[in-house]
């Protein structure tokens, strides 16, 4: 009778014990998380977020997507297929003008300073905007940096028509201004430097002409959210947000963990590279004198609704959307927690 009795305690207990742990899993909140780009140093953050945990132990189950651009982040957002993104907030800017109402929006913007930029070589004379007229400046016309051209000229006050643009392929754009079929090219000054770099060029021999520069004072990549899980659940959207900005400053910390993270998703990337690639975007995109002061994710709301006027104009929007369908902040972390 005792060892009956003993049995069913056993499989009492076991019962009891598979319960809690079916709890356990039914409390993590499933997250899908589209990024804008394929695994590497500028969205490492969140693979060593990932790593470490961070996510789990605030009851997330985060599952990161890198099949797309910043096109599919938005759409994915919009219509729900994905809770969370990381993409331009200049491109939310446009969605939301054309598609009142369904844009995901900014909780986090992490890049203070836009990488938008003209690239040449120093010995094509081409140092100042003025330099680039009667000059073949190549890009992919759908690029950021191409359809951001017209308000970069206006705020340089150059004749944008007197610049010679060719539409070339992503995929070979350093290749052709390595050789000198064009005299510069527009891009993200971090996509065109490691390309010029794997093709042998040094960094002394290249000159930028970035947009925030020059007169477009534009913040970059943000975290995103679709309205959907901010109506729901928006301590998800807050715990996420948090461990966003926690693990991009570890990242900028200690680069080397961060790529030994991206590379369990991926083996084959070159881990230098991936870890100068994180080391150039806090330099140039993230650490600003603005978040060295107020933390990651200081947002100046003039110089936003600035940039909210200078794309609906450089777009031909059909409307302006305002600051708050594309912006909340209610959603960061404490000034200490984002301080670098």
């Amino acid at each position: 009778m005792a060892f009956l009795m003993f049995r069913r305690f056993r499989a009492i207990a076991s019962v009891m014990a598979l319960a809690l742990a079916s709890g356990t899993a039914m409390a993590q909140t499933p997250i899908k998380f589209s990024l804008n780009f394929k695994p590497d140093g500028s969205n490492a953050a969140f693979f060593l977020a990932l790593e470490r945990g961070y996510y789990k132990e605030a009851g997330l189950d985060v599952t990161l997507d890198t099949s797309g651009g910043t096109v599919d982040v938005l759409t994915r957002l919009a219509t729900n297929a994905y809770d969370l993104g990381f993409a331009d907030i200049g491109a939310v800017i446009e969605f939301a003008a054309r598609n009142p109402g369904q844009a995901p929006i900014s909780t986090l913007v992490m890049y203070d300073r836009s990488p938008l930029a003209v690239v040449s070589l120093k010995k094509s004379g081409i140092s100042k905007p003025a330099d680039m007229m009667g000059r073949v400046v190549g890009g992919p016309i759908s690029d950021g940096a191409y359809r951001m051209f017209p308000a970069f000229a206006k705020a340089t006050k150059i004749d944008g028509s007197k610049v010679n643009f060719k539409n070339i392929d992503i995929r070979v754009r350093e290749t052709l201004l390595a050789r000198g079929e064009v005299d510069a090219v527009m891009g993200f000054d971090s996509s065109v430097w490691f390309g010029l770099k794997a093709l042998g060029v040094k960094i002394e021999d290249v000159n930028f002409m970035r947009y925030s520069e020059n007169g477009l004072d534009l913040y970059g990549n943000s975290l995103l959210a679709s309205r959907k899980l901010m109506k729901e659940n928006p301590k998800a959207v807050a715990a996420f947000t948090r461990i966003t900005a926690r693990a991009w400053k570890e990242a900028m910390i200690d680069p080397k963990a961060a790529v030994a993270a991206l590379m369990k998703r991926d083996p084959l990337i070159d881990a230098n590279i991936e870890i100068e690639k994180i080391q150039w975007l806090a330099a140039n995109q993230i650490a600003t004198a603005a978040v060295k002061a107020g933390g990651i994710g200081v947002v100046d709301r003039a110089r936003l609704e600035k940039q909210i006027d200078t794309i609906v104009e450089a777009f031909s929007l059909p409307a302006r959307p305002s600051l708050d369908s594309i912006y909340d902040g209610q959603f960061l972390p404490s000034a200490a927690e984002r301080k670098l």
